[in-house]
């Protein structure tokens, strides 16, 4: 099968090229970032379209005709997550092509009620505007919180205190939200790749939400696993109770506004995890068996700078 990849040169499209060029299919690239893209990924790919902007109508168009599906591994951003991606549809509409994975692979939002948390309410509404208008058939893909991300590792994104998030890289220490044995469910790049591969491989899915995750483990039981890896000891700072964490997001909302989302948004994602509202119940993790969740242990043995 022929898979087009817009946002290919992220970190999780050249993992997801990767685990489909590995299971004999072709892949197509598309980005605004050929530079960031090693030459030998390059080579592999059965084409590449270099998009100037999210609304290079003519350059996206080249890109979609003729695959068999879409993905898009956009950044979430609220502008690309809506307007692009809804663009990339309907040009999918024109180009017969029916078959799609929106940019997904976060904590479940599709569990969440409108305006409860006002930056996935553009998630909510791409996904309603599909079920209303289109042909398109999506697979949406859940993981929780990615690994990389939640450590912090560089150019993965961060989660670290400064973003309202749990890890500080830095100083060795984990900031609690509630009683800090609260689970988290998380997935490495890899293992979100890997999963992706084998679900979109796999033709008797033709729409629906499908969960993964590597592990899942307390903030606790993530700092004793630190430790036992590293020898390290982790700091505890405890943050307040759920409530707390609760006026606290909607006070951040309120000061700096719906446009600084990036400057609010982790205290939403820690409150609606550790709730339980993003908690994935369901997992599909025994779908593939080709899939082997790596365990947080595994993880950092693998990524020995952490």
């Amino acid at each position: 099968m022929l898979f087009l990849i817009v946002g290919v040169s992220g970190n999780l499209g050249l993992k997801l090229a990767d685990a489909l060029i590995r299971r004999g299919h072709q892949v197509r690239g598309a980005s605004r970032s050929k530079s960031s893209i090693p030459e030998s990924d390059l080579a592999r790919f059965e084409g590449f379209h270099q998009i100037r902007t999210w609304y290079d109508t003519d350059t996206l168009r080249q890109a979609v005709r003729g695959v068999d599906t879409v993905v898009c591994t956009y950044t979430p951003m609220p502008s690309l997550a809506l307007e692009a991606e809804l663009l990339l549809v309907r040009i999918m509409e024109e180009e017969g092509v029916t078959r799609c994975v929106p940019s997904a692979w976060n904590l479940d939002w599709s569990q969440l009620e409108w305006g409860q948390v006002p930056y996935y309410d553009v998630f909510l509404a791409l996904k309603r505007q599909l079920e209303l208008s289109s042909t398109v058939k999506p697979l949406y893909i859940f993981v929780g919180i990615l690994c990389e991300v939640f450590f912090s590792v560089p150019g993965h994104g961060g989660f670290a205190p400064a973003n309202h998030g749990v890890w500080d890289p830095e100083r060795k220490r984990a900031v609690v939200w509630g009683s800090g044995h609260e689970k988290w469910q998380i997935t490495t790049e890899c293992d979100a790749a890997e999963f992706t591969a084998e679900l979109i491989q796999d033709l008797s899915n033709e729409t629906g939400i499908y969960r993964f995750c590597s592990f899942e483990k307390s903030t606790r039981e993530m700092a004793e696993a630190y430790e036992n890896a590293r020898g390290v000891k982790v700091t505890i700072d405890n943050a307040g109770n759920l409530e707390d964490l609760k006026a606290v997001a909607a006070n951040a909302v309120e000061k700096l506004g719906l446009q600084r989302s990036w400057e609010w948004m982790g205290y939403f994602y820690q409150l609606y995890q550790l709730n339980g509202t993003f908690y994935m119940r369901e997992l599909d993790n025994d779908r593939y068996t080709a899939v082997n969740a790596t365990s947080l242990e595994r993880f950092l043995e693998l990524n020995p700078q952490i």
